[in-house]
């Protein structure tokens, strides 16, 4: 009966929060309210977590596509830091942002994809691009995408306060050999255009905390090395991987879209295994301190 009351209580604070009304600026942008977290797993993992914060079902149709998204802000606050979940399997991430939000403010969207980590066989972070030249030089990415990517980056700049970097939340699995295909996410899986930069020694194996060979930043750039920037994260045991961003080299992952489109050299993407919330947690108090 708890437990009934509970949930009763939860979903009446959702439908009845103030001011959670898609705002002004973003109204071309489709979305509906949530008011039922029973149809939406990771809202109901952080049940709750939820009484402060806005959530919005936001849909967007382009090509055979229809995308769904989580948009979830903080009422109270919502410039801060926010954050892009691309891959819907990822249920670390997801919490870890729910996190975030509550303790910083501003928000995150996230790819709604029926837990899995691609929406109808596309992989949503390899699908950033205004044109049809980025749809034939990226691999993975099927179609032309300017009207996911203006929408996503739409909503970004509107909640993302201004001295905070573009961030993303991502989790792996063990090892670079046994990933799933997630692109060899590991501090022992480098190359001339992914560049490692360890902060601590690396250990193999499950869930090691800051020290996991799966536990890193994502930095990116095509003017080289800021190395000034890797002794920073360094110094938070923050162990670094930097990718150097070239247009002939596009993936049409976020990354690059922040580089090439954006103009801009500050993001974050933030990996740790799946899990391994509690490493993420951690890594995200000591990256939101500096901007802070």
């Amino acid at each position: 009966m708890k437990l009934i009351i509970s949930i009763l209580f939860l979903l009446i604070s959702i439908s009845d929060a103030k001011n959670c009304s898609m705002p002004s600026n973003l109204s071309s942008i489709y979305s509906t309210k949530v008011t039922n977290i029973d149809k939406y797993s990771d809202l109901q993992r952080n049940g709750t977590n939820l009484s402060s914060l806005c959530i919005r079902e936001v849909l967007l149709k382009e090509h055979k596509y229809n995308w769904r998204f989580l948009l979830v802000w903080n009422e109270t606050k919502p410039k801060g830091a926010f954050w892009f979940l691309p891959h819907d399997n990822e249920n670390s991430a997801f919490d870890s942002a729910i996190y975030s939000t509550n303790k910083y403010g501003g928000g995150f969207l996230s790819v709604l994809a029926n837990n899995s980590r691609y929406f109808n066989r596309q992989d949503p972070n390899r699908n950033f691009g205004l044109n049809s030249r980025s749809a034939r030089v990226c691999k993975g990415q099927k179609y032309p995408a300017p009207k996911y990517s203006s929408t996503i980056f739409k909503i970004i700049e509107y909640f993302k306060s201004s001295n905070m970097p573009y961030l993303a939340l991502h989790n792996n699995s063990n090892g670079y050999r046994g990933n799933g295909g997630n692109g060899g996410v590991s501090m022992l899986n480098c190359s001339k255009t992914t560049k490692c930069f360890k902060a601590n020694n690396i250990i193999r194996g499950d869930k090691k905390g800051l020290k996991d060979e799966d536990t890193l930043i994502y930095l990116a750039s095509k003017n080289g090395i800021d190395y000034n920037k890797v002794r920073l994260f360094n110094n938070l045991e923050l162990n670094i991987k930097y990718e150097l961003i070239n247009p002939n080299r596009n993936d049409c992952s976020m990354s690059n879209f922040v580089v090439l489109n954006k103009g801009s050299s500050n993001y974050i993407n933030i990996e740790t295994q799946h899990g391994d919330s509690k490493t993420q947690k951690l890594m995200i108090d000591k990256i939101i301190r500096l901007y802070r």
